[in-house]
């Protein structure tokens, strides 16, 4: 699930992805459970890197269906790379001191790496936001792919 849609208004649980950030966050009261950023090897994006002969020229394909013009010719074929950056290699959510065990909660910004959805040329995207419960030391993502799992054709 990507928005907090629910019948149910459900707490927003934010994620801070630097020092200084979770340090603020501790200032005003929340506890920072620490998580290491950790890309998944399932998540990723192809790309093709063309030349133009004449002017040198380069572009970048991101579709096997796109035609690469007479001058031009492969200077990487195709490839691909995770296609998330972060400054930081980990990041934390910021509990409230108030959650219970067992509250459904949404987590804005995920730290862990779920694929949400892949197209058949073989990109697949990273789910952005879920709802989780707290289990009293961490949240259980509540994803199941084989449900949700969104996959694009073209």
């Amino acid at each position: 699930m990507n928005d907090n849609s629910n019948d149910i208004e459900l707490r927003v649980i934010k994620t801070a992805r630097n020092l200084e950030s979770i340090n603020e966050a501790v200032a005003l009261g929340f506890k920072p459970l620490i998580k290491k950023l950790e890309p998944s090897s399932e998540i990723r994006t192809k790309y093709c890197v063309v030349q133009d002969t004449v002017s040198g020229k380069i572009e970048v394909l991101y579709d096997y269906r796109s035609d690469i013009e007479p001058n031009f010719e492969i200077v990487i074929d195709w490839s691909f790379y995770y296609p998330y950056h972060y400054k930081s290699p980990y990041a934390a959510y910021l509990i409230p001191n108030d959650i219970k065990i067992g509250e459904r909660v949404f987590l804005e910004d995920l730290i862990e790496d779920y694929a949400r959805a892949s197209w058949n040329q073989g990109d697949t995207y990273r789910l952005k936001s879920c709802e989780a419960i707290w289990n009293g030391k961490t949240f259980d993502i509540q994803f199941k792919p084989q449900k949700k799992e969104s996959r694009f054709i073209g």
